[in-house]
């Protein structure tokens, strides 16, 4: 597992290969739906589940991590077993539209380790985090912390009632 995470990792696509990243074979599709279902798999079992021996296999899943295709291998991790009973999604609000304002919100936010999603997003709003929290008296602590971050003038939250649909599984174009 290491050697293969090591080399997803460090893997540095090549302006030809960020071209050709979205270009997908059939096999590839398939290994890289495999891979997302179980990213410890061998290349035996890839092999096996994608119809193609485990050379061929090995041959693609490098050159999947080569063209950048798959950045890392990561464990999912159950968060209310982590203690975290609850998350949100919390809108921001900066009060300049500045690069300068920006890039301030962005390296703070960083280091809130409870937000686990920071997105820049267009419309009404001009960022989306998502947090977890352990109840409602950790979230308080967050969002205080939050709306003191550099810049933030308004943070709006929505509490996760139920997971509806979460996919770990992206699907391939």
């Amino acid at each position: 597992m290491t050697a293969r995470y090591r080399s997803a990792r460090n893997a540095r696509p090549s302006a030809d290969a960020e071209r050709t990243a979205g270009v997908l074979n059939r096999e590839d599709r398939r290994i890289l739906c495999e891979l997302q279902r179980d990213g410890l798999m061998s290349n035996q079992a890839l092999g096996e589940a994608a119809n193609i021996s485990e050379s061929t296999a090995a041959r693609h899943r490098h050159q999947l991590e080569h063209r950048g295709l798959i950045e890392r291998y990561a464990a999912v991790v159950n968060v209310k077993r982590m203690g975290y009973r609850q998350r949100a999604f919390v809108d921001i609000d900066l009060a300049s539209q500045r690069e300068d304002a920006r890039r301030a919100f962005e390296a703070a936010v960083l280091a809130v380790e409870e937000v686990t999603a920071c997105y820049a997003v267009a419309g009404d709003r001009d960022y989306l985090l998502h947090v977890v929290s352990r109840d409602a008296e950790d979230y308080e602590r967050i969002r205080r912390r939050l709306a003191a971050l550099p810049g933030v003038e308004h943070a709006h939250t929505r509490v996760v009632l139920a997971d509806v649909l979460s996919r770990e599984v992206i699907p391939p174009p």
